[in-house]
């Protein structure tokens, strides 16, 4: 049985990733900086059954007191900036990039067998020709300083696997959504174009909605990051997404408007000029994944929109 550490596991997709390792036999530890609330409900806590650990990573002492007695780590800790309007790279390395080196070479003092790094498949290949899904060996071109930082630890990663033994591989999600993820924080469009529906606020979208996603839900995600933690080939990278493309303009006409329309409220949409963080095409090829671990996502966008606005109206009433 795998003992298994989650850098930064109190996040949406960390909930959920400690929730499919636990469920795959695992023993699970989250090191995070805030203690996470605790639910059998992914979107809404963390597994009980899950070992907490409060601290900051960037730390020596809490790092060498968290990796006693692991064998697999995953790293999803990200300290993000608004990474469509700042470009502050020294502040970033030092945000980022230098605690997740600091963490891999605790990693080599430790021992550990496996370290994962959870990448960005959505913003790390900057912009690749339209219409065929992008595959792992791709010439990288990032365009955002969130996915100029994730290649950048990628690099130290493979630096690493190569001249340090680090037994890392690298996972590259498309655009994750699901139950549990807040919106309104510069990220995830499906739970704020829900979220903003709900409160009859106006959702802006930059550009002119032609931009086409790889919209894969967290459960699938996280399903995924189980199984690379028992078969993941260090040395490998695996991109994590459906292989479907959907427009945002899509998205929105299709799905967020169809499902707010079922619960009784409707969409209003704005349009604002294109951000030059922002990419027009990223789909993801998951062959390389599927083959080595026989994933392949199980949700659909529509039944997960239906589920994220479900989630949402929970929460309301809750609050």
């Amino acid at each position: 049985m795998p003992r298994v550490l989650l850098i930064g596991g109190g996040g949406f997709i960390g909930r959920h990733v400690a929730h499919a390792c636990l469920q795959n036999g695992a023993s699970v530890r989250v090191a995070d900086v805030l203690r996470p609330s605790a639910s059998t409900l992914p979107a809404d806590g963390l597994a009980p059954e899950a070992e907490v650990v409060t601290g900051d990573y960037a730390d020596a002492a809490f790092l060498q007191n968290v990796l006693r007695d692991v064998d697999v780590v995953v790293h999803l800790a990200h300290d993000a900036m608004r990474m469509n309007i700042e470009c502050d790279m020294p502040k970033e390395y030092e945000r980022n990039i230098l605690p997740a080196t600091r963490l891999m070479e605790a990693c080599i003092d430790a021992g550990v067998k496996k370290f994962i790094f959870i990448s960005s498949g959505g913003t790390v290949y900057g912009n690749q020709p339209v219409g065929v899904p992008i595959v792992e060996s791709v010439p990288m071109r990032p365009v955002s300083l969130y996915g100029t930082s994730k290649l950048c630890i990628e690099h130290v990663a493979s630096l690493y696997f190569s001249q340090r033994e680090l037994p890392a591989l690298i996972v590259r999600p498309a655009n994750a959504y699901g139950s549990g993820q807040v919106p309104f924080r510069g990220q995830g469009l499906v739970p704020t174009a829900l979220a903003s529906g709900l409160s009859g606020r106006q959702v802006t979208i930059f550009g002119d909605g032609n931009a086409v996603r790889d919209y894969v839900h967290v459960r699938d995600i996280a399903d995924a990051v189980a199984r690379l933690v028992e078969s993941g080939e260090p040395g490998e990278v695996y991109n994590v997404g459906t292989g479907a493309g959907v427009s945002v303009r899509e998205l929105l006409d299709e799905y967020i408007a169809p499902a707010l329309a079922g619960a009784g409220f409707e969409l209003d949409v704005s349009y604002l000029p294109p951000r030059r963080a922002d990419v027009g095409y990223n789909v993801l090829d998951s062959g390389r994944l599927a083959a080595h671990t026989d994933w392949k996502p199980s949700i659909t966008l529509q039944a997960g929109t239906q589920e994220v606005l479900d989630w949402l109206r929970k929460q309301e009433k809750a609050n």
